[in-house]
């Protein structure tokens, strides 16, 4: 400590998911290195910590992805699957006991985090970022060479603006707050409505209709719509969803900035015969999708059922897309939920008024509307020169701007001539960009400073697979261990990032972090970037065979390899 500044070998933020990981995985290459993770919260698991986790909150991964590679899930019953998905709270046991068992010179993942500890600032000095925390009252300040950001993309609640809010007597949480309050145990809260058209809000919604709730799902007419839902099940070889998607096949048939380009890509994207196939894969997985919700089903007329088919085909997640892990999940939502497709105009004292004069009574008003890709203990201009989201009403590098603009429209060219699917995209309602996109090489890696990372800032399926990768990828960009490209190549990468996912993901898509379906092209690129192939299967098996979590499992003993890291020390118990 020097002038009362406590200094450490990294400083992790955010004990979710990414933090546990990117600690874990930093561990196993420096053993002997001290290693402190700051938590805001008093809960390990970020979306999956008691606080947040409630019976109706489900994971959208299966058993044998829904965990990291050197430690299996073991603990969920059979009864308590869905085609392989369960609920959330298995995942809340698993990294308490993950944290638990991983020790590294005897001292456990668990005992690195310090809870209750709000990074306030962060900033450069010289070579090292100086973090302040406050925790119970008081302020901290340590140094460090190096930072992982794992905050996420899911830590800070986006809350629209409504008139009349201070006014409007009724209870108003996000969801983020959920599973911490009382509104499905306590009898004063008897009509809920909820606020948002992705899967948390369909969570919220059958939460509350099961709990003997009178529901109201608002979906913004303004907005992107209402998510799709796919089915649990899978088809052919595959016994669920995930693993239907989560192959090397799949990122063929995506227009995926991340797959290699191959023969079967070039015929498919570049063809007539090959877009028609490529159509009519894409067709035949949306038609699924509303075959099993069959929107237009009669015992769901009266309470505007229909009003949830999505705006968007399927492949343009334009409207966000989940899994159905409840067989009832659309006969509870039909026959108990009252679906409004229309703008709030304002709050009254107890109502909420739509925009067509319709007046909803309600006792409590969640808000499924969520999160901000904030950075509130950095400052704009560090955060600028970072590659984070601004507010485009703030710009102080103006000759950047110009030069961003460049590089992108250069990019949408080349783009849209790799994926011509993509130049002609539906319909939709305009989104008001009001942030610069993530600048981000490969969306960790700041352009212009090596000695931070940021990770899970990316929107995708499983979190466990990308945690893993991102980890590794971002401890050896870290440690200098990583080939970087020139600067001008990492501009040009990522002015391509961004373009392709504005146009491959629409609205969804404009801050150029949203890979929902890009699993395993993406993470297959990161490990590629290092030079890694124990994740890789051979021939025909490699094709087909679902990517578990498993798959991983050498993959930090092969990076030591690489890099003649001594073998001797391993943190799991």
């Amino acid at each position: 400590m020097v002038n009362g500044m406590s200094s450490t070998d990294l400083i992790v933020i955010g004990a979710g998911l990414y933090g546990v990981q990117a600690a874990r995985t930093y561990l196993e290459i420096h053993p002997n290195d001290n290693v402190i993770i700051f938590e805001k919260s008093h809960a390990l698991g970020g979306v999956w910590s008691p606080e947040r986790v409630y019976g109706a909150f489900w994971t959208q991964t299966p058993v044998g992805m829904a965990e990291f590679s050197d430690q299996p899930l073991k603990s969920v019953p059979k009864e308590k699957q869905y085609y392989g998905y369960f609920p959330a709270s298995y995942v809340t046991e698993y990294l308490v006991d993950y944290v638990d068992r991983h020790s590294f010179a005897g001292t456990s993942l668990s005992s690195r985090i310090v809870f209750g500890a709000a990074v306030v600032n962060l900033r450069k000095e010289d070579a090292d970022w100086i973090v302040s925390v406050q925790r119970d009252g008081h302020d901290q300040t340590w140094s460090s060479p190096k930072v992982i950001d794992a905050t996420g993309a899911t830590s800070i609640p986006n809350i629209p603006v409504l008139p009349g809010r201070s006014q409007f007597r009724a209870l108003t949480i996000h969801h983020k707050e959920f599973g911490r309050s009382e509104i499905l145990r306590n009898d004063k809260y008897k009509k809920i409505a909820v606020l948002g058209g992705a899967k948390s809000a369909a969570d919220l919604s059958y939460a509350a209709a099961k709990a003997g709730k009178s529901v109201v799902w608002i979906i913004r007419k303004s907005g992107a719509g209402p998510a799709a839902f796919a089915p649990a099940k899978g088809g052919g070889l595959y016994k669920n969803s995930n693993e239907s998607l989560y192959n090397r096949l799949v990122p063929n048939f995506l227009a995926s900035y991340f797959a290699q380009e191959n023969r079967l890509t070039r015929f498919l994207h570049n063809t007539n015969i090959g877009a028609k196939i490529f159509h009519l894969v894409w067709e035949n997985i949306h038609r699924r999708a509303m075959r099993a919700a069959n929107y237009d089903r009669s015992d769901g007329k009266s309470n505007g059922f229909h009003k949830l088919k999505p705006d968007t085909s399927i492949f343009w997640q334009n409207d966000s897309t989940g899994i159905n892990q409840r067989p009832d999940f659309f006969d509870t939502i039909a026959n108990n939920v009252h679906v409004f497709r229309e703008d709030i105009e304002r709050l009254s004292t107890d109502a909420i008024i739509l925009a067509d004069g319709t007046e909803l009574d309600t006792d409590a008003l969640i808000y499924a509307t969520g999160w901000k890709q904030s950075h509130p203990y950095i400052d704009d201009t560090l955060a600028s020169d970072l590659g984070l989201p601004v507010s485009l009403e703030w710009d102080s590098r103006p000759n950047s701007t110009q030069r961003w603009d460049k590089l992108d429209k250069e990019a949408e060219s080349t783009i849209l001539q790799r994926f011509p699917v993509l130049a002609e995209p539906p319909t939709v309602y305009p989104w008001r960009q009001t942030t610069t996109p993530y600048r981000l090489h490969r969306t960790i890696l700041p352009i212009h400073d090596h000695s931070i990372a940021f990770i899970g800032r990316v929107m995708m399926g499983n979190h466990f697979r990308n945690a893993e990768a991102q980890s590794l990828w971002a401890v050896a960009a870290l440690d200098g261990a990583l080939e970087l490209p020139s600067t001008e190549d990492m501009e040009r990468d990522v002015a391509k990032t961004v373009s392709w996912c504005r146009k491959r993901y629409l609205s969804r898509g404009e801050l150029g972090n949203w890979f929902y379906w890009d699993l395993i092209p993406y993470t297959d690129m990161l490990l590629e970037d290092l030079h890694l192939r124990s994740h890789r299967k051979s021939g025909l098996k490699d094709l087909l065979a679902p990517c578990v979590a498993k798959d991983l499992r050498g993959l930090i003993d092969e990076y030591k390899v690489k890099r003649h890291i001594s073998q001797e020390v391993s943190g799991m118990d």
